[in-house]
């Protein structure tokens, strides 16, 4: 007998629409191909990419089909292929971040099909350290934090650069939950000598336990000021070999030259917003501008990238290790259950939560 079961999904149609919380019919049986499997889903979260995306989703140029939310997940095998490699078994515990722009493919649903060989953000869940699990279950700990990790951990290695104990880097936006997981890699794995934070007062304590070595902050007199005291008293003038944008800023390139190291030498300045902090549900032309014109003057004196969630397994396999070690420790703002999804979308709108806002579908 086919196993007909019940699967909701929390959608959107346009950019004109409310969330909604969806429901189909599927055939276990006979939902997936050869080459995928079918993963019954524990835990989601929210990345601001969903809120954009769905902004871009204009109401004259989109089908009325519903599209879902999440990259993010956590849950449990249930059905594989038979073309499947051999290391994806039914019943084990798999974690990820599903690599799609739009459409049917989000992990905020019961169940998420996809093909391994294709996603390849995927990885076996391993034990928590349980000095850091703190009082989340594993797979709320677990989607809380693929995307940002291999986000972070491309940013750190897509690039040709090597990092180690003289290496020096400067993130704008420590509180972040993408700086979050960049530090502790630099930190934990890399082995990084010194990096320096901007946030806010109020953050320096907090950031500090992450492993920043010096904090600078905006809100206490003009950011160029604050990152040069650090710059000066702490760092003797040694120029950055990466500055990591998350948050949206534009008041280094004037001065870059003196906190920067040369092109030559292989610096960065590496942004995943733009010159601009993020604007939910809406579409910035003039930042895309600016953003496009650092991409493509070929006069600049400086590496400029513009760096996008990086799908690698390697990345996951890491994640998994380092937290099984208790040297990674994701930031989780706040947990809902699917049925409260509009607060859990709120939450995140709101631009005030610190780490990954979490949906948790099934227990």
């Amino acid at each position: 007998m086919p196993e007909v079961v019940t699967c909701r999904s929390v959608t959107y149609i346009n950019n004109k629409t409310a969330a909604s919380l969806t429901q189909e019919e599927i055939d276990l049986d006979t939902c997936y191909e050869d080459n995928e499997i079918v993963i019954h889903v524990h835990a989601a979260a929210f990345n601001p990419v969903d809120l954009l995306s769905q902004g871009f989703m204009c109401s004259y140029l989109v089908s009325s089909r519903p599209k879902s939310y999440g990259r993010d997940y956590s849950g449990v095998i249930v059905r594989r292929g038979k073309n499947v490699d051999e290391k994806w078994q039914i019943g084990d515990k798999v974690n990820g971040a599903q690599a799609f722009l739009v459409g049917q493919s989000g992990s905020m649903s019961d169940y998420l099909v996809l093909n391994p060989s294709k996603q390849c953000s995927i990885s076996h869940m391993k034990p928590i350290n349980q000095d850091i699990q703190g009082k989340y279950d594993e797979f709320t700990f677990d989607a809380a934090w693929p995307l940002v990790f291999c986000t972070a951990f491309g940013i750190l290695t897509n690039y040709g650069q090597k990092f180690g104990p003289d290496s020096r880097i400067l993130v704008i936006g420590a509180s972040t939950a993408v700086s979050n997981a960049f530090v502790q890699i630099a930190k934990n794995y890399m082995n990084v000598g010194t990096v320096v934070g901007v946030c806010s007062s109020k953050s320096v304590e907090y950031n500090k336990k992450l492993g920043f070595d010096y904090l600078a902050t905006y809100d206490e007199g003009p950011l160029i000021e604050s990152v040069a005291k650090v710059f000066l008293r702490d760092l003797q003038k040694e120029k950055f070999d990466l500055i990591f944008d998350s948050v949206g800023n534009n008041d280094f390139f004037p001065v870059l030259d003196k906190f920067l190291k040369p092109r030559s030498q292989n610096s960065y300045y590496i942004t995943i917003v733009g010159d601009g902090k993020l604007k939910y549900g809406s579409f910035s032309a003039m930042g895309t501008f600016w953003m496009a014109s650092r991409i493509l003057n070929p006069f600049r004196s400086y590496n400029y990238k513009f760096g996008l969630f990086s799908p690698s397994e390697r990345a996951m396999e890491i994640g998994n290790k380092l937290i099984s070690e208790g040297k990674y420790k994701p930031a989780i703002d706040s947990v809902h259950p699917i049925e409260d999804f509009k607060e859990a979308i709120d939450r995140l709108s709101s631009s005030r939560a610190k780490g990954k806002v979490v949906l948790k579908i099934n227990n």
